[in-house]
């Protein structure tokens, strides 16, 4: 059971990884862009004339233990736009963030919250410094600037390396830690 979880996670940041990137400068997309490509991946799968395999990536689900920590993570860091608010009473509350064009969903489950465990998403991209000035940058202007070290890193720390192997290639790795053990790694590969 625990490979078959590791071997999900595993394919869910290969996938993330061989996306094409995106340009750090390009405007956070709107939440119809987010929806109608989600929308659209769905109708590649459905379409019988796309050949067998040929799925990309609709969304992620993650379940989670603290619903406002990640609120401030996606909407305060990250400036992820909510496109998906649920809240059953009693039972669960759903966010839906699209983030560099992916659905990323959190869900708390009221009646048995879950730590988010280890999960990592990996974005390729061409210049980690303009991802870690914006990031840093959204940082300095939040309302967890005027928090202390111990509650600013319960929502978000980052992290650079330099010199990262990432399957066969070297790369630059900007680390975004949030809460639960999630993380955003940013990679700038090396010719």
């Amino acid at each position: 059971m625990i490979w078959r979880v590791m071997a999900s996670f595993l394919s869910v940041i290969l996938i993330l990884d061989s996306l094409p990137s995106v340009q750090a400068a390009e405007p956070v997309e709107s939440e119809a862009s987010c929806a109608a490509r989600s929308l659209a991946a769905v109708d590649r799968l459905t379409d019988e004339s796309s050949p067998v395999g040929s799925g990309v990536l609709d969304s992620v689900q993650i379940e989670i233990s603290d619903l406002q920590l990640f609120e401030t993570f996606f909407g305060e860091v990250l400036k992820a736009p909510l496109i998906e608010r649920l809240d059953h009473p009693g039972k669960d509350s759903i966010r839906g963030y699209c983030y560099r064009g992916v659905l990323v969903v959190v869900r708390r489950n009221h009646e048995s919250p879950r730590l988010a465990g280890w999960v990592q998403l990996n974005f390729a991209v061409p210049d980690v410094d303009v991802v870690q000035r914006d990031l840093e940058a959204t940082l300095v202007e939040s309302r967890l600037a005027s928090l202390s070290q111990v509650e600013r890193e319960r929502v978000v720390r980052i992290r650079l390396k330099l010199d990262v192997r990432r399957g066969n290639r070297k790369a630059i790795r900007l680390e975004v830690f949030g809460p639960e053990g999630f993380v955003i790694g940013f990679n700038q590969y090396q010719s």
